[in-house]
């Protein structure tokens, strides 16, 4: 039984995203399907744009968890990340899990971002992976590279590339997946933000994606996304009280179906953090 486990497992490895594959963390990011390139200002800017720590002002602590996507156990998904700001600019680390007892895919990353002039924002990762299979196992390391500007006192430009060493895996020297990502978020109020993001997998063809993020009086953010390569779109909510927010969200695929994530998250700043989040681009041109 495990075996046929194990190879159906394996089957939707290739026709959905693996852990190593370029998948969203965070169910603030996967409301907005994935468009969180040119935002990245929470402590998961780690998976999506490095760069964007710099934005953070004080400490915090997120964990993500998919248990069951697409009444798929096995392929569960957890992430835990971790920001500090310092006066040299913003550390980060974060632990990433998917797979279940026969396919295990880890990745533990250690990252770093500042910002010139709090305009211009730059950062990178250094990942490690880790993969077992049964009894066997392998590890790598891959290199990430972001950036990120305040274009206008509306507008943000952000970029990734993720794995821009092209590190491989294992004696068959599997290619980790590579991928670049680059987009604007545009924030006519600073309670609404509007994203758009284009993404080349360097084996797919280049995917759109689109979303939007609205907050309603400090305590609640409604959020929804689009995009395409493979078609999905997505919807979600978050919750803010003091140092705490919840978020959930609710991703559809045309190929897979319906599937249900949640974040939590405890920012040091709590409700001034929030405030100040959303100025921030502003306050960088006064």
């Amino acid at each position: 039984m495990k075996t046929y486990i194990l190879i159906l497992t394996l089957f939707l490895v290739k026709v959905s995203p693996a852990q190593f594959e370029n998948t969203d963390v965070g169910a603030r990011a996967v409301a907005l399907s994935g468009a969180f390139t040119a935002v990245s200002n929470n402590s998961q800017a780690i998976f999506y744009n490095p760069a964007g720590l710099a934005q953070l002002k004080y400490r915090e602590l997120s964990f993500f968890l998919s248990p069951a996507p697409f009444g798929m156990t096995e392929l569960s998904t957890a992430a835990l990340s971790f920001a500090e700001p310092l006066k040299t600019g913003v550390i980060g680390a974060a632990i990433k899990a998917y797979g279940y007892e026969l396919y295990r895919e880890t990745s533990v990353y250690l990252s770093y971002g500042n910002n010139y002039k709090n305009r211009i924002f730059y950062g990178g990762n250094v990942n490690l992976y880790y993969l077992k299979i049964q009894d066997n196992s392998a590890a790598s390391i891959g290199i990430d590279l972001g950036a990120m500007a305040y274009l206008t006192p509306y507008i943000r430009w952000g970029f990734f590339g993720k794995n821009i060493t092209g590190s491989t895996i294992g004696l068959s020297k599997e290619k980790i997946v590579q991928v670049y990502r680059s987009g604007l978020n545009y924030q006519p109020l600073p309670e609404l933000s509007l994203i758009l993001e284009f993404e080349k997998d360097v084996k797919y063809p280049v995917s759109v994606r689109g979303g939007f993020e609205y907050s309603l009086m400090d305590y609640v953010d409604l959020r929804f996304g689009v995009g395409n390569e493979p078609s999905n779109y997505s919807s979600g909510i978050g919750f803010n009280y003091d140092r705490f927010t919840l978020d959930y969200a609710l991703y559809k695929s045309q190929d897979l179906g319906i599937t249900h994530q949640g974040t939590i998250t405890l920012n040091f700043g709590g409700v001034k953090s929030r405030k100040e989040s959303r100025a921030q681009i502003r306050k960088a041109f006064e």
